[in-house]
């Protein structure tokens, strides 16, 4: 493996748990892969930390088998943290600009962006990322960046998120306890849109949707900044739960139903499984899958029902789903109104036959996003956008923090507000 640094992501789910390390390519915009790992996850329900102790155990077992694999070990990584307790809200903060000679220094807009993180929150709250929406100087908008120009007064509009303490503080104790050192922490939505969106979706109007196996996020961009950013709690396991009590089965049996046939048409047409070879990876003999409804077999080894019976059930699931979105979607006044449409990411986007039924449901341009800028990945699966996402953010994420070009940018600045022109 290239001893240049590699930047790691991990990416812990309410299914599997997932480790990237990739470099940067020098003559392309791509990365290459230097390890994926992946494992079932242990002590994580609905995007929240359930039991620290054997979460960790789980995450000690997927770094051992890196080492072991690429002979390589993992100090530090950046992780994603998820569940319903992010909330997004808006905050304004003001400075006078500090130099003599009135010019907007570094200084200054560091001054307002630590107080524009300066609120009152409960005390199981912490403000997690600040993503700036608009500088303002004595009265004028849409500036993009202040730095060096000639004012009294400058604000700071911005979107601050925020997590449950407990929350983010689990995370670094079961990273630290697994002896890998947190270097930051992402939403995982913020992580999902690093991943796939340029500059003219997030200018135009455009959300993303992860559905994942135990909750489903959205982030909503419009003029560049973020608007909206919320995880509920449900995901396509609980499809799976519905197909599993609808269709009188075991849990694995419904899964793999899911996957095979995803949202069926509405026909009487008859899917018949053989139950003691459906879960086999390759199907003998299509025949024994779907047959008319004058061949139907009364054996117990068989599970028999039509594409109406599995529309039915699982469609209601995901309007559910669709529904919260869109409720969301109209209090910030975007319902129909994303010009850029929706995208639909993570594990349970695989779903056959969803994304026509996004487009119904929500009345906009939908797609599938999996991410394409990574040398080593066989297949583009919506599953690994977040942990690709997270090995973006430190090339892609400069709307949660001032502009930083170095100690001695920050230090001159300083020293030139106490020198007049």
């Amino acid at each position: 493996m290239s001893k240049e640094s590699v930047t790691i992501g991990l990416d812990i789910g309410s299914q599997n748990v997932k480790i990237l390390g990739v470099l940067r390519d020098n003559n392309s915009d791509m990365y290459r892969v230097q390890f994926f790992e992946e494992m079932p996850t242990l002590g994580f329900i609905k995007g929240r930390i359930k039991d620290d102790k054997i979460l960790t155990r789980r995450i000690i077992e997927l770094l051992n088998k890196v080492e072991e694999k690429y002979n390589t070990r993992i100090p530090s990584a950046i992780i994603n943290i998820s569940g319903s307790r992010l909330e997004l809200f808006n905050n304004k903060a003001s400075v006078s600009v500090g130099g003599a000679n009135g010019k907007v220094s570094e200084v200054d807009k560091e001054r307002v962006f630590e107080d524009v993180k300066t609120v009152v929150l409960g005390n199981n709250k912490k403000v997690l990322k600040v993503f700036p929406k608009e500088w303002i100087l004595d009265g004028e908008k849409d500036i993009s960046d202040p730095f060096g120009l000639r004012g009294i007064r400058l604000e700071l509009e911005a979107s601050i998120l925020t997590c449950f303490s407990s929350d983010k503080e689990l995370l670094e104790t079961v990273l630290n306890n697994s002896g890998v050192d947190v270097e930051d922490i992402v939403p995982t939505p913020f992580a999902d849109a690093t991943a796939l969106l340029d500059d003219t979706q997030k200018e135009l109007g455009v959300s993303v949707i992860n559905i994942g196996f135990g909750t489903t996020s959205m982030i909503v961009y419009e003029d560049g900044k973020i608007i909206d950013l919320a995880i509920f709690p449900v995901g396509s396991s609980h499809i799976t739960n519905d197909i599993a009590i609808g269709l009188q089965t075991e849990i694995d049996i419904a899964e793999k139903i899911k996957l095979e046939y995803g949202l069926t048409e509405s026909s009487n047409k008859k899917i018949e499984i053989n139950l003691k070879t459906f879960l086999n990876d390759d199907l003998e003999n299509e025949e024994d899958v779907l047959v008319n409804k004058n061949k139907t077999k009364n054996n117990e080894d068989y599970l028999v029902f039509t594409e109406k019976d599995l529309r039915k059930i699982m469609a209601p699931r995901i309007t559910e789903i669709f529904d919260l979105i869109k409720d969301r979607l109209k209090k910030i006044g975007k319902d129909k109104n994303l010009p850029a449409g929706i995208i639909l990411t993570g594990g349970g986007s695989n779903l056959k036959g969803l994304q026509d039924f996004a487009k119904k449901e929500f009345g906009l341009p939908c797609k599938i996003g999996a991410v394409s800028k990574f040398i080593g990945f066989e297949k583009k699966d919506p599953a690994h956008t977040t942990v690709c996402g997270l090995v973006l953010v430190n090339d892609f994420d400069d709307e949660d923090k001032p502009d930083e070009n170095g100690l001695w940018k920050k230090v001159s600045g300083f020293i030139s507000n106490f020198m007049p022109n």
